[in-house]
């Protein structure tokens, strides 16, 4: 299954205020920014088929269980109107075979979690009471795919060989993500003073606002040395934040695009989170251990583990193989 575009989320008219009510009760528990966006993406998503598809249904509570089941078949299996295309039918792709099993189980968790504040701040019945939360993808299932290291080292050598201020900038910025595996948010909001060249760590900002150090190696330290210098000649040399454009400090979505170029000019289909993948699948590759991964990496759960630890999972055991003598000398 190819890439699902990135649409418009149907608008989802008076389910609207609910949503917002929501978000306000997690801004005040103090979820970070990105776990909100998430689960009101979700809570529109799924407000905007009920407007489209069910007009009967004319408030939350009264959702029942064989909407939600509906509403992930849907998801699952495509149809019409395709999930792509709530809000806009020309956006969507020519053939639609439905979204992933680890995007709906993430649509899934989030609408649970909608449900259990709604029904808790109305007192009202959950829908989600009998109804099972669609299933994650198996460990060995449809694996995340990971960089070679021939896609990698050609990545890196091609923006070294640009020795102007982008050149440098996005050489420095492969390698950080490649060797810490950062997510895009955390990487993209360093400032200046959270990255010590020198000692090759970064201080960055993760889930829920926890602060962790990361490492990064000594050819990622040159990179961001060189880059450093080319900095301070920019107008906007004083602003604290790390990365710097054009036109000033760049965004996350800014930096997310500058990595898409630099895969397309080499026709690779390269997106911030490939970097991820590929981090967790060669720190276990090399024997790393399990339980320093997790904290490089940010994760309080070994389920987060279990999920990037499927990438090339396969290949890993092959390599393995050559490693152990299962004839014992025989």
């Amino acid at each position: 299954m190819s890439r699902h575009p990135r649409t418009r989320r149907a608008a989802p008219g008076h389910y609207q205020i609910w949503i917002d009510s929501w978000m306000l009760a997690m801004q005040a528990e103090g979820l970070s920014t990105r776990t909100i966006e998430m689960y009101v993406d979700v809570a529109r998503f799924f407000g905007g088929w009920l407007i489209t598809t069910r007009p009967k249904v004319q408030d939350w509570d009264q959702v029942g269980r064989d909407d939600l089941r509906s509403f992930f078949f849907w998801l699952r299996e495509g149809g019409q109107p395709c999930p792509h295309a709530l809000a806009d039918p020309d956006a969507a792709p020519p053939s639609c075979s439905g979204y992933g099993k680890g995007y709906i189980n993430n649509v899934g968790r989030g609408l649970q979690q909608f449900f259990t504040w709604l029904s808790e701040e109305e007192d009202i019945a959950n829908p989600f009471d009998k109804v099972t939360v669609p299933s994650p993808p198996r460990p060995d299932e449809n694996p995340p795919p990971v960089l070679t290291r021939e896609q990698m080292a050609a990545l890196i050598k091609d923006a070294e060989s640009d020795r102007d201020f982008e050149g440098r900038r996005d050489a420095a910025m492969l390698r950080l993500f490649a060797a810490t595996g950062g997510r895009l948010t955390e990487l993209a909001c360093l400032r200046v003073d959270d990255v010590n060249v020198l000692g090759r760590e970064a201080t960055v900002t993760g889930k829920g606002n926890r602060t962790r150090t990361v490492k990064f190696d000594a050819k990622c330290a040159v990179a961001l040395n060189r880059y450093l210098r080319a900095r301070m000649k920019r107008p906007s040399a004083a602003a604290p934040e790390l990365w710097l454009g054009h036109k000033g400090p760049m965004t996350p979505n800014g930096i997310y695009q500058v990595l898409r170029r630099r895969g397309e000019r080499l026709g690779i289909a390269l997106h911030p989170h490939l970097f991820r993948h590929t981090f967790a699948h060669n720190w276990l590759d090399a024997g790393g251990a399990e339980g320093d991964l997790m904290a490089l990496a940010g994760w309080d759960s070994p389920q987060m583990l279990r999920h990037y630890g499927r990438s090339a999972r396969g290949a890993r055991a092959r390599r393995a193989y050559d490693r152990i003598d299962v004839m014992g000398g025989v």
